[in-house]
């Protein structure tokens, strides 16, 4: 497969935009005196021609690229995503994403991410194994190989594997890499940043350090659907211990997922892999999250209290989503922006938010 580019609004497009406004602004008006009108005019062309230098001389960051690339993975095919800015490599932090769960094609919407991050950006995702190109993610899409692949352990081996593969990571200085997981890959992430010397910080968003399957039960009390309605603590719990006496299990299904699935994410103790850690860590969730209980972020919060040896920072949005977004304000982008003063150490990275 050969590598695939799409051109994305980037800075020159801004600039173009920014000098046609400025030439259709009005000016003064004509019954100034010649001295004014003069240095309007002067002024004007003087604006006009730093829009035309900015526009023909600006280096780098011309146009912000996403592509397609094979690769194999543990003798599978396989493809992975880069996000880029054109002409702008020197500099530019490498970032490593580990997307959420389900069988939707997360490459492509790298650029909805990392919209507000500033150039120039270097960014990589290896796609789960069996998503088609294009795919949706909708109920009942998931093809039977992508289930069979689909549990955690795999998702920490091919991870580690990419690292050592795409040529551009397995080049790599020790800890040069950033590792960021959303959702569900906030619970692969942090494994895969103790396996590898790669990594030197670690991002997760929507992801605390509590059990799933605790997650689940602090909802449930809470009475928040589906975990309380139609569902229960009592059923929870029941179809925990099926889930546990069944494990390899693919033909039977929890929450949309097979047991395998299940079992390899639901009784997972994230907290000894953060534990393990000794880079820089942020966490960020919504207050408002639907998907893991605010709950876990502050015990992953209240951990940290307990190590303060250990760099962390915890960012938690009044009533945003899990997708860290609270109505039109979308978190996630702020988040994202933010991690490239974080990566610098920059201690008000967060600040604006």
């Amino acid at each position: 497969m050969a590598a695939q580019a799409v051109a994305l609004p980037g800075e020159l497009h801004s600039w173009q935009g920014e000098a046609k406004l400025a030439a259709e602004r009005p000016i003064d008006q004509p019954s100034r005196t010649l001295t004014v009108t003069t240095l309007i005019s002067t002024w004007r062309n003087a604006l006009l021609a730093a829009a035309a230098f900015a526009i023909l001389g600006a280096p780098a960051h011309a146009a912000r690229v996403i592509e397609e690339h094979p690769i194999a993975i543990d003798g599978q095919p396989g493809r992975y995503f880069r996000l880029h800015d054109t002409e702008a490599q020197e500099g530019a932090q490498v970032i490593v994403v580990v997307s959420g769960s389900g069988c939707a094609e997360f490459g492509s919407r790298l650029p909805y991410f990392f919209e507000k991050y500033p150039a120039p950006v270097d960014v990589y995702h290896l796609e789960k194994p069996h998503v088609g190109k294009g795919a949706t993610g909708e109920p009942g899409t998931c093809s039977p190989a992508f289930e069979q692949a689909d549990n955690l352990q795999r998702r920490v081996r091919d991870t580690l594997a990419f690292l050592e593969q795409q040529p551009v990571l397995a080049r790599s200085a020790p800890r040069g890499i950033a590792l960021v997981g959303f959702s569900e890959g906030g619970r692969v992430a942090p494994i895969v940043a103790g396996r590898s010397g790669k990594v030197g910080w670690l991002a997760v968003a929507g992801k605390g350090g509590m059990r799933q399957s605790d997650g689940f039960l602090v909802f449930a009390d809470r009475g928040v659907a589906p975990y309380a309605n139609p569902s229960s603590r009592a059923l929870l719990e029941k179809q925990f211990a099926a889930i546990a006496a069944d494990p390899s299990a693919l033909d039977k299904s929890f929450f949309g997922h097979p047991y395998a699935y299940w079992s390899s994410h639901l009784f997972h103790d994230s907290l000894p892999d953060f534990a393990r850690l000794d880079i820089p860590v942020v966490v960020a969730m919504g207050e408002k999250d639907e998907s893991e209980p605010i709950e876990s972020g502050r015990a992953l919060k209240d951990f940290y209290k307990r190590h303060p040896d250990k760099p962390f920072r915890f960012i938690e949005y009044e009533g945003a989503s899990h997708g860290l977004q609270r109505g039109d304000r979308r978190h996630v982008q702020d988040f994202v922006a933010s991690l490239a003063g974080w990566i610098r150490n920059d201690p008000r990275a967060f600040d604006e938010r």
